[in-house]
């Protein structure tokens, strides 16, 4: 699959109910971006601070939906499409459990030079009780070349 390559910042915060202070996280790296005007795609390896494991994550843009994808030992796949809910599984090493998300901010864009951003904002259930509300940024624009 030949695309552009991009360097991604992906931004975010957590905050559980009763929590005062949200939970902020940040990663920067590399990945692909793939697609046209009316449906993009986002390839990337996701690795956490303190963590051996790399999660592949693909992000894809169509029609006012996001879906995200993670493969690893903590696999997902979620929908984001706002004003709907979604219902899936949250997969963990020990073991699955159910998970909803309702979407309440779903934006992206992708600029002719291809750099852009994917926005959401969405409340998260698991296992059928609340967790907490989420939001999510991927800021994204071609790399150098060296």
């Amino acid at each position: 699959m030949k695309g552009t390559q991009v360097l991604l910042s992906v931004s975010g915060w957590s905050q559980a109910q009763g929590d005062e202070t949200p939970d902020p996280v940040r990663l920067l790296t590399t990945g692909t971006l793939t697609g046209q005007p009316d449906a993009w795609r986002i390839d990337y390896t996701e690795t956490q601070p303190g963590e051996h494991d790399a999660h592949d994550v693909v992000v894809k843009m169509q029609k006012g939906v996001v879906t995200m994808e993670r493969k690893g030992a903590y696999a997902t796949s979620m929908v984001f499409e706002k004003g709907r809910r979604f219902e899936g599984s949250y997969h963990t090493p020990y073991g699955a459990l159910d998970m909803g998300i309702f979407a309440t901010q779903v934006k992206y864009a992708v600029d002719e030079q291809k750099t852009g951003e994917v926005n959401l904002k969405y409340q998260l259930d698991l296992q059928g009780q609340f967790a907490a509300m989420h939001e999510l940024r991927i800021r994204f624009c071609p790399s150098q070349k060296a």
